[in-house]
C-alpha cells in the first residue's frame, strides 16, 4: 500500500520480543520493562487516551504450552475478578494474531518492594505496619473471593511513592489458587508444588493442602524482610532454602538489632511450621501487630545521645598533638551535656552517652526529641571546632523504651533496654553527621 511501512518492518515489529510501535488490542508498545521465564511485560500506551498500561504477553516458546497457557488465563481472569484499591487492576486482555494471550494492566509508577528495600534499607517499625496492613486488606478480599495468592513476596508487591508517605499494591496471581467463591472450604485441597522457594510454607514445599494460613506464613517472611532488611532462611540453593523451611527454627528479630519482644512474636507465630500454630487469619494477624507496636502506657522511654570521637583508620599512631585534640573534643561534648542537664550513662577517653527521660505520654514527648536533635546537632560543632580535622567525629540520637533505677544518692539512672545496645543504633555512619536513628527520626 502506498505510504504504508515495508512490510518487513511491520513484521520485525512482531517477532517474540515486540519492538517499540507494535500494537496489542488498542495499546502501542513502548519498550520492555522485564524479560520473564514465561512472558514479556512492557509499558504501553493507549493508541487513543495515551493513557499508561503494563502489558504482559506470553513468549512465542510457550504459545503451546498448556500449564502456561492457563495460568496466564486464570491470573487474567483473578485479576479481573478482584477489584481492590491496593490489587493491581486489569483493564483488558486478548490474544495476538499469532494466538499468544496478552494482558494489559494499569501502570504503577514505583518500584517493586525488594528494589525499595536494596536502595534504602530496613523499613521503620511504622513504615512496616502500613505495607502489612495495606497488603493485608488485599490477601482477606482475595481470600474472601476464595483465592490464594500463593507467591507473596517483595518482588510481587510494588511500592508507589505519595506526596506523603507511599502506598503498595499486590501483584503476579499466576499461580493463585482459585475456587469457588462461596468460601474458604474448598481452599485445604492440596496442589502442585508452586511458589518461589524464599517464601513458601512447609505445607506448600510438601504438596499438601493449603489454604489462607499459606500466605499468613508468606506475609511472616516479608515482615521479617522488612525489618532486617534480609530474608529469614538463605542458602545457595532452592533445596537447601526449602529444607531450612521445612525444619529450621526461623531466626528472631533480635539477632539483627533490637525488636519489641511482643513483634518478634508475632513474626514467630507467622512463621511456625504446623499450620494450626499460625494465626487464623489476616485480620487477627494485623490486629496482633498493631497490639505488639502500640506503646505500653506505663513503660518508660528515654532519648539517648552517644558522641564518638576516632582517629581515621589510616593514621598508624597518633601523635601528642592529635591526642590533645581529641582529648579537647570530648571534654567539650561532655561540658555541652551537663551544661544542658543530661544525665552521663557511660564514657570513654573517646566516648560518652548521655540520656534523659521522656515524658510517660507519647504526645507530651515532641518536645524533648525535638530539644535531642537539636543538642546532638550542639554536639557536632562543639566537638568539631575543638578536635579540627585530626579526629572523627560522629554523633547518634536514638528514642526507646528503657529501664531505669536509682543510684546510691538516690538519682535516676539508665539501668537497661536498647539504649544501651550501641551496636543496634550507634554505629556506622559517615563522620561528622548527626545520626538519627528512625525511632527519633520518624517522630
Amino acid at each position: 500500500m502506498a505510504g504504508g511501512p515495508p512490510r518487513e518492518h511491520a513484521v520485525s515489529l512482531y517477532g517474540d520480543e515486540l519492538q517499540p510501535g507494535a500494537l496489542v488490542g488498542d495499546w502501542v508498545i513502548e519498550s520492555c520493562v522485564h524479560a520473564g521465564v514465561t512472558a514479556w511485560l512492557y509499558r504501553a500506551s493507549h493508541l487513543s487516551t495515551r493513557a499508561p498500561a503494563a502489558v504482559k504477553v506470553v513468549r512465542a516458546e510457550f504459545n503451546h504450552v498448556t500449564h502456561v497457557l492457563r495460568r496466564f488465563q486464570q491470573e487474567a481472569d483473578t485479576l479481573g475478578a478482584l477489584r481492590h484499591p491496593h490489587i493491581v487492576e486489569v483493564l483488558e486482555h486478548g490474544d495476538l494474531r499469532d494466538g499468544r494471550p496478552w494482558l494489559a494492566m494499569e501502570w504503577l509508577e514505583g518500584e517493586s518492594l525488594d528494589q525499595w528495600l536494596t536502595h534504602r534499607g530496613p523499613f521503620s517499625l511504622a513504615e512496616a505496619l502500613t505495607v502489612m496492613e495495606e497488603l493485608g486488606a488485599a490477601l482477606h478480599f482475595a481470600h474472601g473471593h476464595g483465592i490464594l495468592h500463593r507467591d507473596l513476596k517483595a518482588q510481587n508487591v510494588m511500592v508507589l511513592p505519595r506526596a506523603e508517605g507511599f502506598t503498595v499494591k499486590l501483584v503476579d496471581f499466576g499461580i493463585a489458587r482459585v475456587e469457588p467463591p462461596e468460601g474458604l472450604s474448598g481452599l485445604t485441597s492440596g496442589g502442585a508444588v508452586l511458589g518461589t522457594p524464599v517464601s513458601m510454607a512447609p505445607e506448600q514445599i510438601r504438596g499438601q493442602a493449603v489454604d489462607a494460613r499459606t500466605d499468613l506464613y508468606a506475609m511472616g517472611v516479608l515482615l521479617y524482610q522488612l525489618l532486617t532488611g534480609g530474608l529469614p532462611f538463605e542458602g545457595t540453593s532452592a533445596v537447601e532454602v526449602e529444607e531450612q523451611h521445612l525444619h529450621a527454627p526461623p531466626p528472631h528479630l533480635d539477632e539483627r538489632g533490637h525488636a519489641p519482644p511482643a513483634l518478634d512474636a508475632v513474626v514467630q507465630r507467622c512463621l511456625a511450621k504446623a499450620p494450626g500454630d499460625r494465626w487464623p487469619d489476616v485480620p487477627t494477624f494485623i490486629e496482633a501487630l498493631r497490639a505488639a507496636l502500640a506503646p505500653t502506657p506505663d513503660e518508660p522511654w528515654a532519648v539517648a545521645i552517644f558522641v564518638d570521637l576516632r582517629f581515621p583508620v589510616a593514621l598508624d599512631e597518633p601523635t601528642d598533638a592529635e591526642l590533645d585534640a581529641r582529648d579537647a573534643a570530648m571534654d567539650a561534648a561532655r561540658t555541652e551535656l551537663e551544661t544542658r542537664g543530661w544525665a552521663l550513662a557511660m564514657e570513654s577517653g573517646n566516648a560518652v552517652l548521655a540520656w534523659r527521660a521522656l515524658p510517660p505520654a507519647s504526645t507530651a514527648r515532641a518536645p524533648t526529641l525535638e530539644e535531642a536533635r537539636q543538642v546532638a546537632d550542639a554536639l557536632l560543632r562543639r566537638a568539631r571546632e575543638a578536635a579540627g580535622d585530626s579526629v572523627e567525629v560522629r554523633v547518634y540520637a536514638h528514642a526507646a523504651p528503657c529501664e531505669l533505677n536509682t543510684d546510691a544518692q538516690g538519682h535516676p539512672r539508665l539501668a537497661g533496654g536498647a539504649l544501651l545496645r550501641l551496636e543496634s543504633w550507634a554505629s556506622g555512619g559517615t563522620a561528622g553527621e548527626v545520626l538519627l536513628s528512625e525511632a527519633l527520626a520518624s517522630r
